[in-house]
């Protein structure tokens, strides 16, 4: 079988679920959550992968390590989203906490026919052509944000390269693309950060407490906004859905708290909540991820400085820079599929309503797909990293991301030769990949 063949993906049970090696492969992926696990995770993920490639923890998700796997499972339409319904059945009483609902319950979370009706409201603001339409803006702000280097580093200091990147890049262009004003982003940041905590946080009491807070202080930012396009529609994508919303009944739009959504009404074809969730979703989802890539892309090059040389020779190998940084340390590490019926997964039975863990990071560093596939390589071709998922789910904003990257990144190599790492930076996440502080320093 070659390597991008799938049909040993999933497929209707008929056998008994292989033997595994438990004990050892917990013991492994334990150490995922430790400080050098989350800081390098791929050696677990490669010794996982060795132990058992399809895991089934003995209370817990199935962990995929192999990149035929995850693509089988992203392909497969008869996988499920951890969707509401699931949810009420692993973690009741989520439904009363509003930093869990706006994420649940949004389209990334659905399934047809809710998931195609509400990705299609939104999917033609993402396409091909109208990334490109935002070059010369993007390339304004990346303009900008290379000065703020400049000056900030140029007595020899230390720059925060998050700091400036979150405040400046991806939170520009989302918010243009959404028709967020550029007053009110730096509002927004903190709550940003709070809602990350619903994706790759504890689910301890204070951290529930801060993404609900998040939430309910985004809610009420989106459906102001939402009222003032209703007055005032702008080429953006807010007035595009607020024109096409219901706000016949009680809740979102109203009095900034979910209501779970009344039946639509005339020719509507979305409720308040779910614009405000997919407000929400699109806005933090294109800046939280987006930053991540641009740092851990900065991050690989700086770890092999032969390939920054390389980059800064041949800015046209931008595309190519990005697709291995996707690669090599993708943003979003891992994804999730409820089993729809029992299947069997790379040869290992696994029960209807299972969570699936698909360990994207794992599978883009499959040796099997991937020849030395721990090398952060510009020369690599062919590669097809698995960090935006696949299928119905597929990332809207890979168009607009791509883009972004393959401007930033050797715009930043060009402005400052002497680009370099002033320290440790501080790395965060495990489902989400990036850093909370970057220092470098530019000469």
């Amino acid at each position: 079988m070659s390597a991008h063949d799938t049909t040993a993906g999933p497929r209707r049970a008929n056998a008994d679920a292989l033997p595994s090696e438990a004990v050892p492969s917990e013991a492994v992926l334990s150490e995922l959550d430790t400080p050098q696990g989350r800081a390098d995770p791929y050696p677990v993920y490669a010794r996982l992968r060795e132990l058992a490639p399809v895991y089934c923890a003995q209370a817990g998700p199935v962990y995929l390590t192999r990149y035929d796997d995850c693509v089988a499972v992203i392909r497969d339409p008869s996988m499920r989203a951890q969707n509401a319904q699931w949810m009420d059945t692993v973690r009741p009483g989520w439904r009363d906490h509003p930093g869990m609902r706006i994420t649940t319950e949004s389209f990334l979370f659905r399934d047809p026919p809710d998931h195609t009706r509400l990705r299609r409201l939104v999917s033609a603001t993402f396409t091909q052509r109208q990334a490109e339409s935002l070059r010369d803006f993007v390339a304004d702000r990346i303009e900008r944000v290379l000065d703020l280097v400049a000056d900030a580093g140029g007595d020899g200091g230390v720059v925060d390269l998050h700091e400036i990147l979150a405040a400046m890049l991806p939170i520009a262009v989302v918010g243009k693309v959404i028709g967020v004003p550029e007053a009110d982003q730096p509002l927004l940041r903190e709550p940003l950060e709070g809602l990350r905590l619903a994706v790759d946080g504890s689910r301890d009491d204070a951290t529930v407490e801060v993404i609900d807070r998040a939430a309910t202080a985004l809610l009420a930012y989106f459906a102001d906004l939402v009222a003032r396009r209703r007055r005032d529609p702008r080429d953006d994508l807010a007035s595009a859905l607020a024109a096409r919303g219901d706000f016949s009944g009680e809740g979102a739009a109203g009095g900034h708290q979910l209501t779970g959504g009344h039946q639509l009404t005339g020719g509507h074809q979305l409720t308040a909540d779910e614009l405000l969730q997919a407000l929400i979703l699109i806005f933090s989802a294109g800046i939280e991820s987006m930053v991540d890539l641009l740092l851990n892309g900065v991050a690989a090059l700086f770890a092999e400085p032969s390939q920054a040389d390389l980059l800064r020779a041949a800015p046209a190998l931008a595309a190519r820079a990005v697709e291995e940084t996707l690669r090599f340390d993708a943003p979003v590490q891992a994804m999730g599929r409820i089993t729809a019926a029992d299947v069997v997964i790379g040869g290992v039975r696994v029960p209807a309503g299972r969570l699936v863990l698909l360990m994207l990071g794992a599978a883009n560093r499959d040796p099997a797909r991937f020849a030395v596939p721990d090398t952060f390589d510009l020369r690599r071709t062919g590669v097809t990293p698995l960090s935006f998922g696949g299928g119905i789910h597929h990332c809207l904003g890979a168009p607009l991301a791509r883009l972004q990257a393959a401007m930033f990144l050797p715009a930043v190599l060009a402005r400052f030769p002497g680009l370099a790492p002033a320290g440790p930076p501080a790395r965060r996440g495990l489902v989400l990949r990036g850093f909370a502080r970057f220092p470098v320093t530019i000469r």
